[in-house]
């Protein structure tokens, strides 16, 4: 990358870091050696299950009932791009394609084993608890949102058409974002945030925390993740009884940041293309935890932590790590030209 163009980003860092108020140490220590190694830190059992012209094959997933209905009902399929046409049948399945880092300690690049960013008490996480007599409490930490295309890094799946190809990247850490470091600085660029917040909007969001329960997302509640939290604001701050769904939440809203700013893109219904996803829609997504410990399942957005979350959060252990899992439907054939 040419030093000109990451000029910008490394001033406004350095001017984070001096404006940043200097906090007590709370983050635990980065993981040495904790490099990402797809062999075994994926859950393989997350791309089930998969579609092929209708036919389902691998376990029943209540979040893909919905999806592979589209890829059921009309398994033949028939693509144009400019000149080229190519017709086969609908594939669907999970593809493990981004990794989330949610870390108390600026830096921790949970992939790369190594802290690159030591900021010295500045944009530090924190865990505290709010005086107001609800005994809840409230978590900070910061995100990095990687490219991580797991097929192409294994070379497995090369030839369908509708897999990314793109190499590993860091494509966004937040410790470089004032929006993200502050709920009420954030509100300024997304003005929709105050739409949602009032009692009509939180009362929806108990009917998407249910659904979630029982494995299953409400798409057009987007404002809401379940047991999770709100969406909004999207800045680092997060109310939360329990750590791991406070990690999941803050995974999920930087999925979300990422449509907003227009570096998210899904999957047609044809599959036939991949279209922006300024606003998400959750059903096509589900979270692998992979650090401090690998996950036993995925999960869906919003999904309580009690069903989930048990004996992962190790005391002293405040970075984590997903494997983001995304569902692609594809139409997989041969080109006629």
């Amino acid at each position: 990358m040419n030093w000109l163009a990451s000029l910008p980003r490394v001033i406004a860092a350095a001017i984070l870091f001096w404006l940043a108020p200097l906090t007590p140490a709370q983050a635990s220590s980065c993981p040495a050696g904790a490099v990402f190694n797809p062999v075994t830190k994926v859950r393989w059992t997350c791309i089930f299950p998969i579609t092929i012209g209708g036919v389902r094959v691998g376990t029943f997933d209540k979040l893909s009932t919905e999806l592979d209905a589209q890829s059921s009902s009309k398994p033949l399929c028939a693509c144009r791009n400019g000149p080229s046409v190519w017709f086969g049948v609908k594939v669907s399945f999970w593809s493990p394609n981004r990794m989330i880092d949610v870390v108390t300690e600026p830096g921790c690049m949970m992939a790369l084993g190594t802290d690159l960013l030591p900021t010295h008490g500045r944009l530090q996480g924190s865990q505290s608890g709010i005086a107001d007599g609800t005994n809840t409490r409230k978590m900070f930490a910061q995100m990095h949102y990687y490219i991580a295309p797991v097929w192409a890094m294994l070379d497995m799946f090369t030839d369908l058409p509708c897999l990314e190809d793109d190499g590993f990247d860091v494509a966004l850490m937040t410790e470089v974002l004032p929006t993200w470091q502050s709920g009420t600085l954030g509100a300024i660029i997304q003005p929709e945030g105050i739409l949602f917040g009032n009692p009509a909007a939180g009362l929806a969001c108990m009917a998407d925390s249910a659904a979630a329960a029982a494995g299953k997302v409400i798409d057009p509640l987007f404002w809401c993740m379940g047991s999770w939290g709100s969406t909004y604001p999207i800045a680092g701050d997060i109310h939360f009884d329990d750590s791991v769904e406070a990690w999941a939440g803050l995974a999920a809203r930087g999925t979300y940041m990422m449509g907003r700013l227009g570096a998210a893109t899904i999957s047609s219904a044809d599959g036939c293309s991949f279209k922006p996803a300024p606003i998400w829609t959750k059903s096509r997504y589900k979270y692998q935890l992979m650090e401090p410990v690998k996950g036993g399942s995925c999960v869906n957005v919003g999904r309580p932590g009690a069903l989930w979350s048990s004996a992962i959060h190790a005391p002293g252990q405040d970075n984590a790590q997903f494997m983001l899992f995304e569902k692609v439907i594809c139409c997989a054939g041969i080109s006629a030209q």
